[in-house]
């Protein structure tokens, strides 16, 4: 009996520990994810605000006014884009976050259940709303 009681507590600490690995292997892909993506959407936004001090005191024409309006107007809006595609990369990375994700999603669109409950004082009846909490 004390065998088979060591196995089994060697047992969930084994499992405990892969879930703990496997959790800690999907943390690290999501930040590395997350790293990669600041850096592709904010180097460029980064280079354009390096060029624009260098080039300031530079007299420019308006067609070269209009390529470097374009170009930082262009660079800005992919630097905005890496904070709404975090939730996308997390989505793809994952699997933990896409189940949480799917299941509190799922949890808005059930219904509320309304059940009548008879209390002791005859003729009186109240209705109890149950609630789910997230």
């Amino acid at each position: 009996m004390l065998i088979f009681g060591y196995l089994t507590y060697y047992n969930i600490n084994s499992i405990r520990i892969l879930t703990e690995q496997q959790a800690d292997r999907q943390l690290i892909r999501m930040i590395l994810s997350q790293a990669i993506s600041a850096f592709i959407t904010f180097m460029p936004y980064g280079i354009n605000i390096a060029y624009s001090q260098i080039t300031s005191n530079i007299s420019k024409d308006p067609y070269r006014l209009n390529i470097e309006s374009f170009i930082s107007m262009m660079t800005t809006l992919l630097a905005y884009i890496y904070y709404a595609a975090n939730c996308y990369i997390f989505l793809m990375s994952s699997s933990r976050f896409r189940r949480t994700m799917t299941s509190r999603i799922l949890f808005c669109f059930q219904p509320n259940q309304v059940i009548p409950i008879q209390l002791g004082i005859i003729g009186t009846r109240t209705i109890s709303k149950r609630t789910r909490n997230l």
